[in-house]
């Protein structure tokens, strides 16, 4: 069964981006974000936050208004710069919810052997099946969103990729892929993207690719674009495509980058095989 997904970049701040997935919102974000963020009412919701940093991460929760936490952490907790937080649009999320979500989170993280800065393994109080269920219902929506929209693993023990990140790249080896009938080989799972992304831009298949293209900058949804992105601290995360008008959105992990070449296979109807990734 299809469902749908709404997804806005605010335009004060291109660097916070919220996706929506009744009854369900994640907020994406940078720390340097923090004014921006208190303007849209997700922040003032009740939800679960996730902190990210140079290797490591803080889970935490929000009865009220996840804002005032992150206000405080702004202050105690100086080492992140990436911040990712969810909740419900009616803001429905009880303090039995909280707490399974956020031990939920905590549990897989330390099985990934993230180093976490929190100090508990979360709270454990009494939840009733159906409030379970639909805390569960909520958590599978924003993995969901996190994983196939916003390509983000949160349980991937590297780092998550967020602007300041170099390229990808595996040391005295080489990553391939086969797209289709044709070979594509580099010496990072980047120069595979961009070398695919490029030939099918200047091949007969770039109108299967038109659900990609935004009329401005591209993004982490809309990968093709006219524009060149820069955010705001000066980091280029796009690249031109040579003998083109288009830029192309660069700046994914790993896993964003298996994500976005599955989406191109299905768009194109190419049979992809990761032979070395």
């Amino acid at each position: 069964m299809p469902y749908h997904i709404f997804i806005n970049r605010e335009s004060g701040n291109d660097n916070i981006s919220i996706f929506y997935d009744e009854p369900t919102f994640v907020v994406i974000a940078n720390k340097d974000d923090l004014p921006a963020i208190q303007l849209i009412e997700e922040s003032q919701k009740p939800g679960i936050y996730i902190l990210l940093g140079d290797n490591k991460r803080y889970v935490g929760q929000a009865s009220n208004s996840i804002f005032s936490r992150l206000q405080q952490h702004n202050t105690n907790k100086p080492w992140w710069n990436k911040l990712i937080f969810f909740g419900r649009e009616d803001g429905h999320l009880s303090k039995a919810q909280l707490d399974l979500l956020e031990r939920l989170i905590i549990e897989k993280m330390n099985t990934a052997n993230i180093d976490l800065d929190n100090s508990t393994q979360g709270n454990k109080s009494y939840i009733d099946k159906l409030s379970k269920f639909s805390a569960l219902s909520l958590w599978n929506k924003v993995d969901k969103l996190l994983n196939d929209v916003a390509n983000i693993d949160l349980f991937n023990s590297e780092h998550i990729q967020t602007e300041d990140n170099s390229d990808n790249s595996t040391l005295n080896s080489h990553i391939s892929i086969i797209f289709g009938e044709s070979l594509y080989t580099g010496k990072s799972h980047r120069d595979v993207f961009t070398q695919l992304v490029s030939n099918l831009v200047l091949s007969s298949e770039l109108d299967k690719l038109i659900p990609l293209m935004s009329p401005n900058e591209p993004n982490t949804v809309q990968i093709l674009g006219n524009r060149e992105y820069i955010s705001a601290k000066g980091t280029k995360l796009t690249k031109p495509i040579e003998l083109t008008k288009y830029h192309m959105y660069v700046n994914f992990s790993k896993i964003g980058l298996y994500n976005q070449i599955k989406k191109l296979a299905e768009l194109t109807g190419k049979k992809v095989i990761f032979e070395r990734w």
